[in-house]
């Protein structure tokens, strides 16, 4: 059997199908990673075979929509919205769809490369990142089945709407009849969140569940990682995604951080997403690049980080507290998640020193209950079928 997985971006989108990916060729079946250029180097490192498509300098100079300013505030919008989209007011969904029409554009450029490619390997199956528009096109134009992959926490599960849930996007539409083909729902849609962190479904799924195996790149062990200088240690990060958003009217919410935790008596172990001004860092902060996740956040009593997918479950599973400091509103989804399981906590937005400093302090010194939590949804997320028992159910 030929599999091809296909995303528009990496890291954040790309990494949660790596385990399903090595799941397949473990079984012996034949894998391929298309995405734009940009994407080349995370699918290589992973161990998979990568086709590049679309061409990045077009990706990149696509024009930035006004409606899209909003994304990168920090702002709590309905809880669920993610999944049910008809609970956001006009100019919500106004951003949701300059966000879905931005992702056709990018499947748009992608397409040409990524059907000629298709027509040439002939695979049986399309798997498709939720937001790679491309890969239901594909999939239709090779009349092949297609399945959707979620990330960790927060995944839209459903093609993209227009005005209300239940109205196509006239944009995805397009990108079907530029081909020739009539749309397509994908056959299911690859789930990797625990019961008790998913929102609430809007509309039905045919979810298909599936262990999640955090993968947050590679790396080495470090040796001071098993060694301790101070009693106590915070990770704190952004995350990839995290570096992008930025209020540039808001506080510099790392600044306050690393200023919060300096007052107390952890090691502070900083994993940024972008370049840091290390000269001018309190001196407990490790500044750390390229050490998983995986690997880190069992070295480490809290995390602070923006509320990202890959870094709230990796923490979960991991059994490790968490502080969620969410810079927009997809975030703040995956926050309300977190808080939802009891797993962590949750700051709307951090103006000052003294909360932060307050609520990790407090986690720091009462951290049982938010690790019951996380094992229990560790226990939910070993009950679910694995890559592997899901690959075999794909290629029947």
């Amino acid at each position: 059997m030929r599999v091809l997985l296909t995303t528009w971006a990496a890291p954040g989108h790309l990494f949660p199908m790596i385990p399903l990916a090595w799941a397949f060729q473990a079984a012996g079946h034949e894998v391929r990673v298309a995405g734009p250029p940009s994407c080349q180097d995370a699918i290589t490192q992973a161990g998979l075979s990568a086709v590049a498509v679309g061409d990045q300098a077009a990706i990149g100079a696509l024009p930035k929509r006004p409606e899209l300013a909003a994304w990168g505030r920090p702002a709590r919008w309905p809880r669920g919205w993610s999944a049910h989209l008809d609970l956001l007011d006009g100019d919500q969904r106004r951003v949701i769809r300059a966000l879905y029409e931005k992702q056709c554009a990018v499947a748009g450029l992608m397409l040409d490369d990524l059907i000629a490619f298709g027509r040439w390997w002939r695979p049986d199956l399309v798997v498709h990142d939720v937001l790679s528009m491309a890969g239901p096109v594909l999939a239709a134009v090779l009349k092949v089945p297609a399945v959707g992959h979620g990330w960790e926490i927060g995944s839209t599960l459903h093609p993209p709407t227009g005005d209300r849930d239940a109205q196509p996007l006239p944009a995805y539409l397009e990108l079907f009849e530029r081909y020739g083909v009539e749309a397509v729902e994908p056959a299911g849609w690859v789930d990797p969140c625990p019961p008790s962190l998913r929102p609430p479904d809007g509309s039905p799924v045919r979810r298909l569940p599936m262990r999640c195996v955090p993968y947050n790149g590679s790396g080495r062990h470090p040796g001071w990682l098993t060694r301790r200088d101070r009693p106590r240690r915070v990770c704190v990060t952004a995350g990839v995604a995290g570096a992008r958003y930025r209020d540039p009217g808001g506080p510099d919410v790392l600044s306050l951080t690393l200023e919060s935790l300096a007052a107390t008596d952890a090691e502070i172990v900083l994993a940024p997403g972008g370049p840091v001004a290390e000269e001018d860092l309190p001196d407990q902060v490790r500044v750390v690049r390229g050490v998983p996740f995986r690997m880190l956040l069992p070295a480490c009593d809290l995390v602070v980080h923006h509320g990202g997918a890959g870094t709230a479950l990796t923490a979960v599973v991991l059994g490790v507290p968490q502080l969620v400091v969410p810079p927009s509103p997809i975030c703040t989804e995956i926050g309300h998640s977190v808080v939802r399981s009891g797993a962590g906590v949750m700051l709307d937005r951090l103006d000052s020193t003294e909360l932060l400093l307050k609520t990790a302090t407090d986690m720091l010194s009462e951290p049982a209950p938010y690790r019951a939590a996380a094992g229990r949804v560790r226990s939910e997320t070993a009950a679910l079928p694995s890559p592997s028992v899901l690959a075999d159910e794909l290629a029947r």
